[in-house]
């Protein structure tokens, strides 16, 4: 895997100006994306995640707006691109698989045409050329009788298919990020699992970055190579990923570890999170996790942690650093 960076987000700031207030979804968030590395997010619903991926899209759906910091691509600002430039983008450097196919794929065109269109759009294929690039796709990610599929219709396909279809439909100008959006939510799990090894077998042979955003932390295990964990919209532990599951730093990371069910059936209580994510149309006060900490201190509720470098990961606690953030 390469050291070179694909991507870096900066502070990045993205708000929702709603009736009831100004609710920042995505709050000063920093990380970068090698060439050629799989990157994981995690976090429970709501924590941000995928407005993040949006935002790096520049497709965060009004009211929402981003509202501060950089998203360097290949040394380029996107957020100083214009709609047509970013048009350009999308689809062909940076592709998203988004994760309801059902609702992606357009119910009333055929396979073949929402796939070709992508290529006819971006790289000026023709009809024919497009037809055999898209026949050649489906048979890439392992749908069976590629030619019959080419003619179907989203419903006419299981949503393992679809899934297929959508990732097909993303690689189909060969980008150089992927963003992988839940990839695997509603799927069973030997489907999840075929999903998994064909996103990795793709991006190594294509040489591709790739970033997986999960709530489920098996899946990141499976695929990621280094993994960030987003709480309330802010990054509160970054590591690599086998770190991260011999020894998370921050509670919450530890907290999410102990919630996944074990396979022993030892018929032992479900570990569950006390407590409610924090409103974030609220000022909050202090460390967003400190209400639902087993480790919380009197200071945890008083000041912020920032987010501390302890050796080769971060985390964002007062166990590991007395230091307290200090926003831009």
């Amino acid at each position: 895997m390469s050291t070179e960076q694909l991507l870096s987000v900066k502070n990045l700031v993205t708000q929702f100006k709603l009736d009831d207030g100004l609710l920042t979804a995505v709050d000063h968030v920093s990380f970068n994306c090698n060439k050629g590395e799989t990157l994981g997010i995690v976090g429970e619903s709501g924590c941000g995640k995928s407005v993040t991926a949006f935002s790096i899209l520049n497709l965060v759906p009004p009211p929402g707006k981003i509202t501060g910091g950089e998203i360097i691509f290949e040394n380029e600002n996107l957020l100083n691109k214009t709609s047509s430039k970013m048009q350009k983008i999308r689809g062909k450097d940076i592709s998203m698989i988004f994760q309801e196919p059902m609702t992606s794929l357009h119910p009333v065109f055929s396979i073949g045409s929402q796939i070709t269109e992508t290529l006819k759009i971006h790289l000026k294929m023709t009809e024919s050329q497009a037809k055999e690039r898209a026949i050649e796709l489906l048979r890439t990610v392992k749908i069976p009788n590629p030619e019959q599929r080419f003619r179907d219709y989203p419903h006419q396909l299981s949503g393992g298919m679809r899934q297929r279809v959508m990732i097909a439909i993303a690689l189909s100008c060969n980008p150089k990020l992927l963003i992988c959006d839940e990839p695997t939510t509603a799927l069973d799990v030997t489907v999840q699992a075929q999903i998994l090894r064909l996103i990795n077998k793709i991006k190594n042979t294509f040489n591709m970055s790739v970033i997986i955003i999960t709530h489920d932390l098996a899946v990141v295990s499976e695929i990621a190579e280094r993994v960030i964990v987003m709480y309330a919209g802010r990054i509160v532990e970054e590591s690599v990923e086998r770190d991260i599951f011999q020894k998370p730093l921050h509670p919450y990371t530890e907290a999410l570890l102990k919630s996944i069910p074990s396979s022993g059936g030892d018929g032992e209580r479900l570990y569950m999170i006390k407590g409610m994510v924090p409103n974030l149309l609220k000022k909050n006060i202090g460390c967003l996790f400190a209400l639902r900490c087993d480790y919380a201190m009197k200071h945890c509720t008083e000041a912020e942690p920032a987010l501390a470098d302890i050796g080769a990961r971060k985390v964002r606690c007062f166990r590991y650093t007395d230091k307290v953030e200090e926003r831009p």
